[in-house]
């Protein structure tokens, strides 16, 4: 008898693929696949895959009959071919989020454990250029760890941030007490940030930043992972919906559930889902959270937007309804899965 988390999987894999595509007569294929997006655990194609990483060892995944390897297929051809922010803009874009939260690890000072790792989780904000800023108290351990040893790294997740599937990245460098002007400089930035953080303004809460950045790697979710260099990072721009994207997400996920799913399902090709929650906003379109109807299993898809990229709050609308209409082109009888209508 197969594991239960072998028979979900394989459920998984079946359903969240697009439809009505022909039947073609070719040999079963393994499973490698993330059977939300499609996405392979392994890549032998060098033009897809031309760093020639490697890929997982994956194990106990029954074969699929050919209708269902085509259907993945073109899952996955629509996710690579999507448009996405550039690695750096989407990990400045992620360091500039308001009210952010990461995990510190610093070089720990502490009798019994010095030089072992010693991780807190901290609040952090960033300036112009992108440098990582922190309000420490001196009584803190990480602030002791770091005015014995500065070497730390910071890792920072996407808002909302669940799992594998969603974007974190990971600052390593010295992070050291700012002085002068340019501690005031980051006190603001960081309140900016922090609106409620009162107690950045008491005497013992000193500034600090990371202003020697040494590496910044990133995993932006499966099959997007790698890095970008220090000065790519610094160089890189804020993308601008990050101004209004909680809103614009808020309204989305609120009013129109049954729109984001019609999107995923007519747009992108995935089979009927239970659930579609808008995750990211940028210029260039969006990622959705979704749960397969079928089997319960998650996964994100990315929706584009159909004429390039979009930067004022006042057009995403224009944007969102043009996605309406392009699916009431392609399938105007769609309903959502379970509703009466269906």
């Amino acid at each position: 008898m197969r594991p239960l988390a072998t028979m979900l999987l394989l459920r998984c894999t079946a359903a969240l693929v697009p439809r009505a595509l022909p039947r073609v007569s070719t040999r079963l294929l393994s499973t490698q696949t993330d059977g939300v997006t499609g996405t392979k655990f392994e890549e032998p194609d060098e033009k897809k895959n031309p760093q020639r990483r490697g890929g997982h060892q994956v194990k106990g995944m029954k074969d699929v009959d050919p209708e269902t390897a085509k259907r993945m297929e073109a899952v996955r051809d629509h996710q690579s071919n999507c448009p996405r922010l550039p690695w750096a803009d989407e990990i400045r874009t992620m360091a500039a989020q308001p009210r952010g939260f990461a995990s510190l690890s610093t070089v720990s000072c502490a009798e019994g454990i010095a030089g072992f790792p010693s991780g807190s989780v901290v609040g952090f904000a960033a300036l112009d250029d992108g440098t990582p800023i922190f309000c420490f108290s001196a009584m803190s351990a990480h602030t002791k760890n770091l005015l014995a040893d500065s070497r730390a790294s910071l890792t920072v997740t996407e808002p909302g941030f669940e799992g594998a599937a969603d974007a974190r990245a990971v600052f390593t460098g010295r992070v050291v007490p700012l002085k002068a002007e340019q501690s005031d400089a980051a006190r603001e930035a960081y309140i900016k940030a922090h609106p409620t953080a009162f107690w950045a303004q008491f005497g013992d809460f000193k500034m600090y930043g990371m202003t020697e950045m040494l590496d910044v790697s990133f995993v932006g979710g499966f099959a997007r992972a790698g890095g970008v260099t220090v000065a790519e990072y610094h160089e890189a721009s804020v993308d601008p919906c990050l101004a209004f994207s909680e809103p614009v997400m808020g309204h989305m996920n609120g009013d129109h559930g049954s729109s984001l799913k019609q999107y995923v399902e007519v747009l992108v090709g995935c089979a009927p889902v239970k659930s579609a929650r808008m995750k990211r906003l940028d210029r260039l379109g969006f990622d959705v959270r979704v749960e397969d109807a079928e089997s319960g299993s998650t996964g994100v898809l990315r929706v584009p937007f159909l004429d390039g990229e979009v930067t004022e709050r006042k057009k995403i609308k224009d944007a969102i309804v043009a996605l309406s209409k392009k699916c009431a082109e392609i399938n105007p009888a769609w309903r959502p899965h379970g509703s009466e209508e269906e």
